[in-house]
């Protein structure tokens, strides 16, 4: 027989029921409050995930600055060779390429600052060299390089072809 009815007691009823209710409820308690949060290892493993990414990302910016510094040089040569094949392109070929060619066949900061030339303020390059060859075959073209040396050691290079016109 059931030892509850032998004491009197219906199924459901009396102390322990109440007392198997309250240990259930606890458990429950218990597994929640251990399941709530992070642990102390997930919270490392993040900081750690956190700290990998940003070093990353923080290693992007000097190489990023650097490029940004380099684009700025180029485009200032750029602009200097520009001017300098607009001069050739103009004169054309004849006494004044040949002229011009002698004038930049190497030129030096030191060159520049001496003849007072609005180049020497730049602390960009140390100077420039510059070459007029002609292409063979029957056509007077010829092929002019204007390269420009960095004071970083780098040297930028330009080419322009120019005939008579």
């Amino acid at each position: 027989m059931n030892l509850r009815l032998m004491h009197g007691l219906a199924p459901g009823c009396g102390p322990a029921h109440g007392v198997s209710r309250a240990l259930g409820e606890r458990a429950t308690t218990q597994r929640a409050t251990t399941q709530a949060g992070f642990s102390l290892l997930e919270v490392m493993v993040a900081v750690t995930i956190l700290a990998v990414g940003l070093i990353a990302v923080m290693q992007l910016f000097p190489a990023s600055l650097r490029q940004s510094r380099v684009a700025a040089e180029r485009t200032t040569v750029a602009s200097l060779a520009n001017t300098e094949l607009g001069r050739v392109k103009a004169g054309g070929v004849g006494n004044q390429l040949s002229q011009w060619a002698a004038d930049n066949a190497q030129v030096t900061a030191e060159l520049l600052a001496s003849a007072g030339n609005i180049y020497a303020a730049s602390a960009l390059y140390s100077g420039w060299k510059s070459s007029v060859q002609r292409v063979g075959g029957d056509v007077d073209l010829y092929r002019v390089t204007f390269s420009v040396q960095m004071f970083d050691g780098r040297e930028e290079n330009f080419v322009t072809y120019v005939t008579r016109q």
